[in-house]
């Protein structure tokens, strides 16, 4: 394989929507890209997530969603499709960290990164970028 074959498309050139594995993107050049387009950039640490409801916690509070946020996926899906309302040109999401652990499934994975793979469609139709990207 060759080396440029290794290195990720830059972020501009990715599509608008989309849900991907961070693989060797620098969380800082995203941030910093971010900045540079007007985005908004959010950060949800996963580390110290043991289970689903840790991590959603987490995700609500990185993205400071409204008290009545319920930590569940059905929740996490109004939240995010309420974004785009905050009047930004598009979002980049990192979820780092995601836990390997058999309290956080493989389902539990999916299940987390199809809500946001839906969010897109919505993002999309308001014409407001979504690029998420977890490890």
């Amino acid at each position: 394989m060759s080396a440029s074959s290794q290195t990720p498309k830059p972020i501009d050139a990715l599509p608008p929507q989309t849900v991907r594995s961070l693989g060797a993107r620098d969380v800082d050049e995203l941030r910093r890209w971010a900045a540079g387009a007007g985005h908004r950039f959010v950060l949800v640490e996963c580390s110290g997530c043991v289970d689903k409801r840790s991590v959603l916690e987490t995700i609500g509070r990185a993205f400071d969603f409204p008290g009545w946020y319920g930590a569940n996926l059905d929740a996490l899906y109004d939240c995010l499709t309420d974004l785009p309302a905050r009047a930004a040109p598009g979002w980049v999401v990192v979820l780092e960290r995601l836990p390997n652990d058999p309290t956080f499934s493989d389902g539990d994975r999916a299940a987390l990164l199809d809500v946001f793979r839906d969010a897109t469609e919505e993002f999309a139709e308001r014409r407001v970028a979504l690029r998420v990207f977890y490890s």
